[in-house]
């Protein structure tokens, strides 16, 4: 299972990227910068099987990668990550771990594989933590 010390190793990895980012592509067009924040940092090892962890782990991953965009686009730290996540046409933190999440959920379902299958089949699986993040993750729930 991935815990806590394997999302902050990840937080780690982002913020040294993000900094290699910044100091050697700060004069590029901003087209490029985001397509180099795509290509750096949409890949976060292992999300989709996130199950155990704390929420402060992942929310200090998401403050990295907000910082990271505003950082590369020069806006204040005050200023708002979702917007400039909008207005550059990036996904945020919570965009590509629900994607990851439903490809990996895909690929399990639809495989034809007999270990898989077997899995699948398996009330671990079917009951287990993963599922439950996974399930959290793609069906987000209107809490009034």
């Amino acid at each position: 299972m991935i815990d806590d010390e394997d999302i902050s190793k990840q937080t780690t990895k982002l913020l040294v990227v993000g900094n290699t980012l910044q100091r050697t592509f700060s004069y590029c067009s901003r087209e490029v910068k985001m397509e180099l924040f795509r290509s750096q940092c949409y890949s976060i090892y292992c999300n989709s099987l996130w199950s155990r962890f704390k929420v402060a782990t992942v929310n200090r991953l998401k403050v990295c990668h907000n910082d990271i965009i505003k950082r590369l686009l020069g806006l204040p730290r005050w200023s708002s990550s979702s917007l400039a996540f909008a207005r550059n046409g990036v996904n945020n933190l919570d965009v590509i771990r629900r994607h990851s999440a439903s490809r990996l959920r895909s690929r399990v379902e639809l495989s034809a594989n007999s270990i898989i299958t077997s899995v699948r089949q398996s009330s671990a699986y079917v009951c287990g933590p993963i599922q439950q993040q996974w399930i959290g993750l793609l069906f987000v729930q209107n809490v009034w």
